[in-house]
């Protein structure tokens, strides 16, 4: 029987990864080569590899931002409405070749902080194994992981598909509790090309 997968995408939204996103890479200019490796990475990605998709979105209004916990480190970012909240890939090549996929907004760094509704308790409860990439790495990347890790569910991250804003994959893994799973085999860590080349190689065999 195949493992049921399951695609975390991160945050990976204008404003932090497209030319002039509030919060974008390298002083404004963005990560092009990021976004391009994100795309390829979907574009070749076959179809209902994955069993489900949890993609999430930073999601902020103007009339509330001051009242959330980044308002105290970010500038306002992602607001809902606005071309810096959209993804920064192609949405279509999600929605059409993962089976079951949700959207999940949130306010805060940390997903599972949100207000899960139901609907993702299936997919949590029915996940072999999780393939997590977007950004930050060091933020609501690591907090996703953390939420996975402490439920027991192994994920792979995809660093070439994921970015750091103080700390890249490599560090934040070195951190408690990620060395344990680590060094027990429950996070493991490839490029996105060697996961497709696996995926397709498993598929074929």
């Amino acid at each position: 029987m195949s493992k049921k997968l399951t695609l975390n995408l991160i945050d990976f939204q204008n404003d932090f990864v497209a030319p002039n996103g509030a919060l974008t890479f390298d002083n404004g200019k963005g990560d092009l080569a990021l976004i391009a490796r994100a795309e390829n990475f979907f574009n070749e990605m076959p179809k209902n590899a994955f069993s489900y998709g949890i993609i999430t979105y930073d999601t902020h209004y103007k009339n509330t931002y001051n009242q959330t916990e980044e308002s105290k480190t970010f500038p306002l970012h992602c607001e809902k409405g606005t071309i810096g909240w959209l993804l920064a890939v192609n949405k279509g090549n999600l929605t059409t070749k993962i089976r079951a996929i949700q959207h999940l907004r949130k306010s805060t760094y940390d997903m599972w902080a949100a207000s899960i509704d139901p609907v993702y308790e299936p997919i949590i409860q029915n996940t072999d194994e999780v393939v997590l990439c977007g950004v930050a790495s060091d933020i609501c990347n690591k907090a996703a992981l953390l939420g996975w890790v402490q439920r027991d569910i192994p994920v792979t991250i995809l660093t070439d598909l994921t970015r750091g804003i103080f700390k890249e994959t490599d560090e934040v893994l070195k951190e408690k509790p990620f060395k344990q799973a680590v060094a027990k085999g429950q996070i493991k860590t490839t490029t996105s090309l060697q996961f497709l080349k696996n995926l397709k190689q498993h598929q074929r065999g």
